[in-house]
């Protein structure tokens, strides 16, 4: 017979649960009896030696699948209605199951990604906590009131991105991440552009924020939409736009305000002859478009190589960071209190530099890859 399973007892599961936000909803009674019968078909899958020896059984991921199966399938229910659930053995014998199920499939049997990121090597950690105390230090202030927090909350999606991108390369899943990289490029266009002309231009976009709510919405009916319907068709006139640019102008509309834009004969309505172009960052069309392939079911995206990806998103990611930390300074270095300025300075002087480095050595990393490989640069 199989070595018996880790399980907690009665004690230890209540103190399990009172490290949960929501302790004071949950039904402790029924959701040990769960886990009690969870636990047992477990150790019944393991006497029978289908898993190939005695699971490694971890005690607090077993409960969170038992609260989680509870809340949704069960906590809604009326407090008789849970009662009734509780007694009823069928049904407590298949929630067991699959509980166990859940938990077995996806701890032992879990498939994962060949991975070439690690956690926890400089490249992913070091830029990881920079990204971690960017956001703590944006998630204190005003925010979602685009009138007042527009780059704020510009800047705190585009650094949520950018961590996003890290969770994806660990996990394996470099297109993947290379694709969210197309959305964060697009990000780091407009903060640049914004953040650089300031008010006059942010006010611009806001009004296209206003158009575009109004045209999602078909809000042309009322007085107020149908005012602010009117203004952009003036302004599409006056620029000899037709009715077919209207969701062109709605999203890139705003940068005709840009000193010089209504003058240059290159500028057009769209991300890489407008946006990109005037955030001067036309360097990195060829990346966006490639990142677009893996967007899309195409051969690129089926076939990619996990190694090219790897390097193409990880550089592309460092380098957005770079400009998207130089905007946080710029926009917080007054507003941040003199205490949070200096711990904020005393992590660049120990992260920044390294940072420069790696993004280095992983370029040089990434030429030696091209080049043993015959890659096109």
């Amino acid at each position: 017979m199989s070595k018996v399973i880790n399980r907690f007892n009665r004690e230890e599961f209540d103190r399990v649960i009172d490290t949960l936000s929501n302790s004071t909803k949950l039904n402790r009674d029924f959701i040990y009896d769960a886990y009690s019968l969870t636990s047992d078909a477990i150790q019944q899958i393991s006497d029978s030696n289908m898993l190939n020896g005695t699971p490694v059984v971890n005690p607090l991921e077993v409960i969170y699948y038992c609260v989680g199966e509870y809340i949704y399938s069960v906590g809604y229910k009326t407090p008789e209605e849970i009662a009734a659930l509780r007694t009823n053995e069928e049904f407590m014998t298949s929630m067991a199951g699959v509980i166990a199920d859940k938990y077995l499939s996806l701890s032992m049997f879990n498939h994962a990604e060949r991975k070439i990121a690690n956690r926890y090597l400089p490249p992913t950690s070091s830029l990881n906590i920079y990204l971690n105390f960017i956001l703590n230090i944006l998630q204190n202030y005003r925010k979602n009131d685009p009138m007042s927090t527009l780059l704020t909350d510009l800047l705190m999606k585009s650094v949520s991105i950018a961590r996003s991108i890290l969770t994806l390369l660990v996990s394996g899943y470099e297109t993947e991440a290379f694709s969210v990289w197309r959305t964060l490029h697009e990000c780091e266009c407009a903060l640049v552009v914004l953040e650089k002309y300031g008010a006059p231009i942010i006010n611009r976009y806001l009004i296209h924020m206003q158009y575009g709510i109004v045209f999602k919405n078909n809000d042309q009916t009322n007085e107020h939409g149908n005012k602010i319907f009117a203004d952009m068709k003036n302004e599409m006139q006056a620029l000899n736009l037709k009715s077919k640019d209207i969701k062109k102008y709605i999203e890139y509309g705003w940068l005709y305000d840009v000193p010089g834009v209504k003058e240059d004969s290159e500028f057009k309505l769209n991300f890489r002859d407008g946006l990109e172009r005037i955030a001067e960052l036309s360097q990195y069309n060829a990346r966006y478009e490639l990142s677009s392939e893996t967007v899309h079911v195409t051969p690129m995206l089926i076939y990619s190589n996990k190694e090219y990806f790897y390097f193409i998103t990880l550089l592309s990611l460092y380098e957005s960071f770079f400009r998207l930390e130089k905007v946080f300074v710029s926009l917080f270095s007054q507003r941040v209190s003199p205490e949070q300025m200096q711990q904020y300075m005393e992590l660049r002087k120990v992260y920044y530099s390294q940072l420069v480095n790696i993004h280095k050595r992983e370029m040089n990393n990434f030429r030696h890859w091209q080049e043993k490989n015959k890659v096109k640069k």
